[in-house]
């Protein structure tokens, strides 16, 4: 038996898992032994040790020391990224898709031409990476122009981040020689949106990583794991993505689906389902969407986020003194885990808020209009209704075995009506949960075990 280990250095625990396979034939790994410790935020090392050395006891003494060991981490909060494009609807849209698909987090974004107010609020943002972004091949030069020279009168960014120019090629050795010259770092990747209509966010998605790699893995001690295992670690964000991509590759019969990563600060939703718009009297508006989707919600968690998810709870609920006197207690202690029926009820409804107004952010919409040919609808965005599969990981997700996610509480936003606006969330769900917390470690195996994780990743779940 071969074994392999991964590990996910989070911002608040360290997790690891050991999985065992025959070599001679691809079939799902043998989860062999899990571990977790709070991560040691001081010197990030010192955990995954504790963790590593823990696992380590389920191997032979024989095989010890051909073990890959894969990792990847959020600590640090994640790499920021500034979205800088043009058109909102056009290549600052793209921009946002190519941080969020890269792992990154957007803390700010901008169109058009940057101003003076602008520049003061994408400093206050500290991003490590800004996308200066805009213009297809051949397009508009002149705000990316005016954008690359109102970065260059920042000494913030000059010192602290890198720029990734990802936009009109014309520009492609101007902006980024003048930015260079003036001591700015630099990568120039390809237009994320070459063409009106078309995107490409691959090539500057690899570019972020290469930032997240040397920015992140110089801080807390990760150049000494880098050292020690040999590989670098992925964003743990890119992590998951890169398993959404191997499950659409590598089980395609396993169909379209929705994977919701719930933590205590921000929920992650990613999406793997085409394109379902054209269809008679839809009028699609905007950029095709890919069709593997990240979006994150900074507001939206079970723990950290508690005040903010508190306020979309139905409004009985949110006056009531008991809940609100919970809020305070999950607020004040995150690792608070709540022993009575009461408190699991109130947990069961922070996590359906927590989903519904995540899926409602993630899809697209439609909204009726009238023309004199009849009513019509205008289309923006992801139509995932006829997607059933939802899969929920995260802490509470994946140990919630009394918690079913139905979508029914969302009935009424998925409901036209004359002349409002719908969102298109699945209009019927099929709900599963990774239970035992490891699609982000599978994630970590993707570049070398492919098959064998995605095989692991379905068949864990509950």
């Amino acid at each position: 038996m071969a074994y392999v280990m991964s590990v996910d250095i989070g911002s608040t625990y360290t997790k690891g898992a050991l999985f065992g396979y025959d070599e001679n034939r691809t079939a799902p790994m043998e989860l062999l032994e899990k571990s977790v410790t709070a991560t040691t935020v001081e010197h990030l090392p010192a955990g995954f040790e504790r963790v590593s050395a823990e696992l380590m006891k389920s191997v032979p003494a024989g095989a010890s020391r051909d073990i890959s060991i894969s990792f990847s981490s959020s600590a640090k909060g994640g790499l920021a990224i500034y979205a800088l494009g043009i058109v909102p609807e056009l290549t600052l849209k793209t921009a946002k898709l190519t941080a969020l698909s890269a792992g990154g987090k957007v803390v700010g974004f901008s169109s058009y031409k940057l101003t003076a107010k602008d520049l003061r609020e994408l400093e206050a943002s500290s991003p490590d990476v800004v996308l200066l972004a805009g213009g297809t091949n051949g397009g508009n030069e002149s705000f990316l122009r005016h954008n690359a020279k109102q970065l260059l009168r920042s000494d913030y960014l000059r010192q602290r981040a890198t720029i990734v120019f990802a936009g009109n090629e014309v520009l492609a050795e101007e902006i980024p020689e003048e930015l260079t010259g003036a001591g700015f770092d630099v990568r120039v990747a390809d237009n994320i949106m070459p063409e009106i209509d078309a995107i490409n966010p691959q090539n500057a998605r690899e570019h972020i990583r290469d930032v997240f790699l040397q920015r992140i893995v110089k801080g807390k001690g990760l150049d000494v794991l880098v050292s020690k295992v040999g590989k670098s670690p992925n964003p743990t964000p890119y992590a998951v993505i890169s398993l959404v991509e191997a499950i659409s590759k590598y089980a395609p019969d396993f169909g379209e689906f929705i994977l919701i990563d719930l933590g205590g600060a921000t929920t992650d939703v990613y999406s793997y389902a085409r394109e379902h718009h054209g269809a008679e009297r839809v009028v699609y508006r905007g950029l095709p969407e890919p069709i593997v989707k990240r979006t994150v919600e900074g507001d939206l968690g079970m723990r950290v986020s508690a005040h903010s998810v508190a306020d979309f709870v139905d409004e009985v609920t949110a006056q009531d003194p008991e809940f609100r006197r919970f809020i305070e207690i999950i607020n004040n202690d995150t690792s608070y885990l709540p022993d009575d029926e009461r408190g699991r009820a109130y947990d069961r409804l922070m996590a359906q808020t927590c989903i519904d107004m995540a899926l409602q952010r993630h899809v697209g919409t439609q909204k009726r209009v009238f023309t004199a040919m009849g009513d019509a609808f205008i289309q923006q965005g992801k139509d995932l209704r006829a997607v059933s599969k939802l899969i929920g990981s995260g802490g509470y997700l994946s140990r919630a075995d009394d918690f079913i996610y139905s979508g029914e509480s969302m009935a009424g936003v998925g409901a036209l009506s004359s002349g409002e606006q719908v969102y298109l969330v699945p209009q019927h769900i099929d709900y599963c949960r990774d239970s035992q917390y490891i699609f982000p470690l599978l994630g970590n195996l993707v570049d070398d075990l492919a098959e064998r994780a995605v095989l692991t990743a379905l068949e864990s779940l509950t």
